[in-house]
């Protein structure tokens, strides 16, 4: 999924590509051959007219942790893990020209645009992240610190493992009965075999309606990263799999 023709932003998901190195990885944190990745992300900037020394990458935690982005960010964690952002899973920005990016194989990338505010947003979202609320906690901020009005606000929340196969024990179920909001209709619990089933997606989708985000301004990817391997990487069925990476840029 890449948005070109939005004449404020561009933004999308990188794919697995068997012809290319690695498949197309895109995350540094989940390779072998550095090498490899920085190829791939040459051809993504490329590919989209974007200049990479202009993206800006983070060390991803599993974190409710928020970041804003300054120029002065610029390059960080693109072509060396080491100097991305630290302990960071939600980016956003006001800089234009300046591209966001988060990686992930089965977890749930979330992508805002706030066209009135022009404030763009990648979080990356595992079970987690999601369980510690950092979508809402996410718009929560903007809304206090950045004087954004979530009715503004555009949503994606990207390809991602399905609750059908995000097989669970009881102690996530736990986890996630105990977020802020009733999440009862985001999992089931199979008594026979004694695990759970959490929709992720939907319990970022929720978090955005809790903050005030509009439903028809939430776009929700349908596709299963677990059950379709021939276009996406899954941590699920191979832990040494690579990672896509889910952006987006303020156009200049």
């Amino acid at each position: 999924m890449i948005i070109k023709d939005n004449p404020l932003y561009i933004a999308g998901t990188t794919l697995k590509v068997e012809a290319q190195p690695e498949s197309f990885n895109m995350a540094l944190h989940a390779t072998n051959n550095p090498d490899a990745v920085k190829i791939n992300r040459k051809r993504f900037a490329k590919d989209l007219n974007i200049d990479l020394e202009k993206c800006v990458f983070a060390k991803q935690t599993h974190s409710d942790h928020i970041h804003k982005v300054t120029l002065e960010d610029a390059g960080k964690g693109v072509f060396d893990y080491e100097t991305a952002i630290d302990d960071t899973d939600a980016l956003y920005t006001k800089e234009k020209g300046i591209c966001l990016g988060v990686f992930h194989a089965d977890c749930v990338p979330v992508l805002m645009a706030d066209p009135i505010s022009g404030i763009i947003v990648a979080i990356h979202a595992g079970w987690q992240g999601t369980v510690k609320e950092i979508t809402g906690k996410t718009i929560a901020y903007l809304k206090e610190h950045e004087n954004v009005n979530p009715e503004n606000l555009k949503v994606y929340i990207g390809a991602s493992i399905c609750q059908n196969n995000f097989e669970v024990g009881m102690d996530v179920i736990d986890k996630v009965k105990a977020m802020s909001f009733d999440t009862s209709s985001c999992y089931y619990f199979n008594e026979t075999t004694q695990k759970g089933y959490v929709d992720n997606k939907k319990l970022n989708q929720m978090q955005c309606l809790n903050e005030g985000v509009l439903l028809n301004n939430i776009t929700m990817d349908k596709n299963c990263t677990y059950s379709n391997t021939e276009n996406f990487f899954s941590y699920r069925k191979d832990a040494t799999c690579g990672r896509h990476m889910s952006f987006i840029m303020l156009k200049g």
